[in-house]
């Protein structure tokens, strides 16, 4: 039962997160993050936390980053995307690469809606994917 409600959380918790993208707006430009904060590190910073082995601190880095949209970490996501984490990260990832508006980025997210074991994943990645390509004729 606990691992019901778990399963749940996470899939409710992923949903939320979705809709919150999606709800803001995708014409929105990205932003360098030197126009965001004047600390020097800040990338450095959010660039190892996106690399965290810890997956809290992980998907937070990966939340800010689209919730910002810092252009300057689009090539450490498309590792992460690439590197096999679990399927809720990956699914951010491509939210985040939705958020954007990369195309090389979201090619990346074509690419594992064909490869990705995990239905969540897949069937998530396919809306992300298909939005986008709606959304950019």
């Amino acid at each position: 039962m606990k691992k019901l409600n778990s399963i749940f959380g996470n899939t409710l918790l992923t949903l939320v997160m979705v809709v919150s993208f999606m709800i803001t707006n995708s014409s929105a430009q990205s932003n360098s993050i030197n126009e965001i904060t004047k600390n020097k590190y800040a990338l450095d910073n959010l660039i190892a936390g996106i690399k965290s082995e810890n997956c809290g601190i992980k998907r937070s880095a990966i939340y800010l980053a689209g919730k910002y949209r810092i252009k300057e970490v689009k090539d450490v996501l498309l590792e992460e995307l690439n590197s096999g984490n679990e399927a809720c990260t990956r699914i951010l990832i491509a939210l985040v690469l939705y958020e954007l508006g990369e195309p090389k980025g979201l090619l990346s997210v074509k690419n594992q809606i064909e490869a990705d074991e995990d239905q969540k994943s897949r069937r998530m990645a396919t809306q992300i994917y298909y939005n986008f390509l709606k959304h950019d004729n």
